[in-house]
């Protein structure tokens, strides 16, 4: 779509609520407070509705007001007339929250995977962007919307987190033209980055002790598998949204090509990460279990036990490797 169509899109609406995919990460929720203050300074109405528990390195950009749950939600008297979806590939990544789509048909999907089925009634998808911190960088900038602190800071976040603090392929020259734009308006990036990568509670460094002793090498070193379960988060009294990170410790092995990370969320649901170094498309093997995302960084969801998720994942990857 037309980015001059999307520009009136949003001028055009009042009332909009914005929904980041489930368990947000840095990219998401960066995105959606940056269009919020946006939107915000148009003079529009604006909520972020998330349901999961924010990650502990992101708390520092949360204030009282700045998301809300589906549930206070329903309690109002609020009708969307555009709702947007940031960094959602599907609508199963909306997790409960798909239901809301059903409140309003303008629906804006806006997202950065080249998995994206374009399930919107529009859609602005650049699978060529680092991030979608990238995208509602250039809103703000069409929309010709002065970037305060705040919303270079939650943009800062956005392409910190989704291109590994500007160390993984996706970081391009436009990438770290748009970080340098950020950091002339003020930012404190030594903050940022001490908040996003330095300032890890203790029972997240246990969580990831205890994962590091599930380590498993496949095919001649170049398959790492590591886990964690839901007894490892009741042990450490860590919830699962706090273990991010943990699949580059495997991905880092010399000699590793594909790393995967699986996640207990619930009995036999388990949450996949993949991640490849140099050449293999991870994300057609996460298509080969209804999930999706980039080449070196993609997802999925197995129903099934961590032993059998393991060893299917490892049929999959077979003489591929």
């Amino acid at each position: 779509m037309m980015m001059n169509n999307i520009l009136n899109l949003l001028r055009g609406s009042q009332k909009i609520i914005i929904l980041p995919h489930i368990l947000p990460d840095g990219d998401t929720l960066g995105s959606s407070l940056a269009l919020k203050r946006t939107l915000e300074i148009l003079g529009k109405k604006a909520l972020i509705l998330i349901d999961d528990e924010i990650p502990s390195n992101l708390n520092f950009m949360i204030n009282h007001n700045s998301i809300m749950s589906t549930k206070t939600f329903l309690s109002l008297d609020f009708k969307p007339d555009l709702i947007v979806t940031i960094d959602t590939s599907d609508i199963e990544r909306l997790g409960d929250r798909r239901e809301l789509l059903d409140l309003n048909d303008e629906i804006l999907n806006i997202d950065h995977h080249k998995t994206n089925i374009n399930f919107g009634k529009y859609n602005l998808v650049d699978s060529n962007a680092s991030s979608c911190g990238e995208i509602i960088y250039k809103i703000i900038n069409d929309l010709e919307i002065e970037l305060d602190k705040d919303i270079s800071t939650y943009l800062y976040v956005s392409l910190s987190t989704d291109t590994g603090s500007f160390k993984y392929s996706n970081t391009t020259p436009k990438t770290l033209r748009i970080a340098a734009d950020l950091l002339e308006k003020g930012i404190d990036s030594t903050f940022i980055v001490t908040m996003l990568y330095q300032n890890k509670p203790m029972n997240k460094i246990k969580l990831l002790s205890d994962a590091l002793n599930t380590l498993e090498i496949h095919y001649d070193g170049k398959l790492a598998m590591i886990h964690v379960t839901n007894k490892m988060f009741e042990e450490n009294n860590i919830s699962p949204s706090n273990s991010d990170g943990i699949i580059e410790y495997a991905r880092d092995i010399e000699g590793v090509e594909v790393a995967v990370f699986l996640k207990e969320l619930s009995f036999n649901e388990i949450k996949v990460g993949f991640r490849s170094k140099y050449y293999f498309d991870v994300s057609l093997i996460a298509g080969e279990f209804n999930g999706g995302g980039h080449k070196k960084a993609s997802g999925c969801t197995i129903f099934d036990t961590m032993i059998n998720a393991k060893e299917k994942i490892k049929e999959k990857l077979r003489n591929k490797l």
